[in-house]
């Protein structure tokens, strides 16, 4: 027997779709437009018992109103606060084995990945919003590189990080000549104003120690702070990979020379392909908030919704567990609903994709309004074949292309036409799609990946036929050491609200 654990039921609330957030007297929630249904029930709650992973939605025993989403009072989750990111035995494995000294990346997952902390000009959405260093050898440091003012947030103090080098403006550097540009200039060193005659509080104390600090040592601009990164770890001469090119011509700005520098977008999510265990916990609640929410969403759906309300009924779903949607999918895939909007007795799928902290969890279902037609029973039934057959399959050793096979056999030979089956494993994490493709070549083309503990992926089966309509079933799972556990609440493929 593989291991299946983590099957936690969770009751579904049902409700309104969502037109604003507000705040009533000491309980947040999301008021929503009666646009199609009239129903009196409330999504409330949700716990991760002290294992890890219990995760629940009840509802209340009376509602205080009849169109709210209540917020989760969930704020810690066990195995999650606080560490570090990075896998650093299978990043420095991975690049012993690519032949890199180091890596720099700017690409903002990477950076948080490395860094455990998503700069505040990432946030601000700035071209270069922060970058990070990380060095093959584990007796050389790694840096966070970002702007002065985050130095507030890195002394906090309410996570691991690496060693920060901050940067602000270049001093009287204007129209620099091609040479100019290779001397490197002062630094401004402005910053917030600190009262002088009064107590700080503690944290107050630490913003001011560090604004001190860091801005007497902060460089003229990223590229200089990159400079100052790789000398520090003994980097200035070697293979670096970068997750972005620009990287390069930051470097190639200011004469920097020495480092050969290697493209290794794919290179880093062979590293992030193995979760530590840290993300292995956050994973775990993205899944299984993930889950609720489209369940919860699922329950919702009456005929003659739009995408638009179902979409916007899944991100208040996921908003109140504390996730953040980032794709969703009704219909017939991409081109969503035939018909425009849900009728019953049509299959159609629904495809959510959600982030904890970053982190993705990804569900999919079949669902039909009303009595479902005979072949839409039938094909729900053989994808379900499917889905378990594969998941019997899943432990360390197994090809994703075997994966594959399985899936496709079953469905097929369960009844389901093969002309309208796709089988698709991928892995998770900071991406959707966290599968490196093949590196060799200018063009991408996926992996036969073999399956790792700790890896933590979904078999996407999804069955299309334009005319007809559209299923699927798609279920976060983690490689364990013997078999799989699912990171979310195991139901049927096929939904009938």
């Amino acid at each position: 027997m593989h291991e299946h654990k983590a099957r936690v039921q969770g009751a579904c609330g049902c409700g309104y779709s969502v037109a604003w957030l507000a705040v009533e007297g000491h309980h947040s929630t999301y008021h929503m437009r009666e646009d199609f249904m009239e129903r009196r029930e409330l999504l409330t709650g949700m716990a991760i018992g002290a294992a890890g992973i219990a995760a629940t939605a009840t509802p209340t025993a009376q509602a205080k109103s009849s169109n709210s989403i209540e917020l989760s009072a969930q704020k810690t989750y066990p195995g999650v606060e606080g560490k570090m990111l990075v896998n650093k035995p299978r990043a420095y494995a991975v690049l012993e084995q690519f032949n890199l000294d180091g890596v720099i990346v700017l690409n903002p997952i990477n950076v948080y990945y490395f860094t455990n902390t998503t700069p505040t000009m990432t946030k601000f959405r700035s071209d270069i919003g922060g970058l990070a260093t990380f060095a093959r050898d584990p007796k050389q440091p790694s840096f966070l590189i970002s702007s002065n003012p985050q130095a507030w947030d890195i002394v906090n103090g309410d996570r691991e990080v690496p060693e920060l080098i901050t940067y602000s403006g270049a001093l009287n550097w204007e129209n620099p000549t091609p040479e100019q540009r290779k001397i490197e200039p002062k630094a401004m060193t402005s910053g917030y104003t600190v009262r002088k005659g009064v107590k700080l509080t503690e944290r107050e104390q630490r913003w001011a120690d560090a604004q001190a600090k860091y801005n007497s040592t902060a460089v003229a601009g990223p590229a200089w702070a990159i400079v100052k990164a790789l000398k520090a770890s003994g980097l200035t001469k070697g293979r670096i990979g970068v997750d972005d090119m620009r990287i390069k011509y930051l470097l190639d700005e200011i004469g920097f020379e020495g480092i050969t520098i290697v493209p290794a977008e794919n290179i880093i999510r062979y590293i992030r392909m193995v979760k530590s265990e840290p993300e292995v916990a956050l994973m775990r609640v993205a899944g299984f908030n993930n889950g609720i929410a489209t369940m919860n969403t699922i329950k919702a759906i009456e005929k003659g919704m739009r995408f638009d309300d179902i979409e916007r009924r899944f991100r208040a779903e996921c908003a109140a567990l504390g996730s953040e949607m980032t794709s969703f999918l009704a219909g017939v895939t991409i081109g969503l609903f035939p018909d425009g909007e849900a009728v019953p007795g049509k299959a159609f799928l629904i495809d959510a994709v959600s982030h904890f902290r970053q982190y993705h969890g990804d569900f999919s279902r079949t669902v039909c309004i009303g009595e479902p037609p005979k072949d839409v029973i039938a094909r729900a039934k053989a994808n379900k074949v499917g889905r378990d057959a594969v998941a019997e399959a899943i432990k360390p050793g197994v090809k994703f292309s075997e994966l594959t096979k399985i899936g496709f056999d079953a469905q097929v030979k369960a009844g389901m036409p093969r002309e309208i089956l796709i089988v698709s494993p991928h892995t998770l994490g900071l991406e959707h799609g966290d599968s490196p493709f093949r590196i060799e070549g200018p063009y991408s083309k996926p992996a036969d990946h073999v399956l790792e503990e700790n890896m933590i992926l979904t078999v996407d089966l999804p069955y299309i036929e334009v005319g007809w309509g559209a299923g699927h079933n798609e279920d976060l799972i983690r490689v364990t050491k013997t078999g799989f556990e699912y990171f979310n609440t195991l139901s049927e493929p096929l939904e009938i609200v």
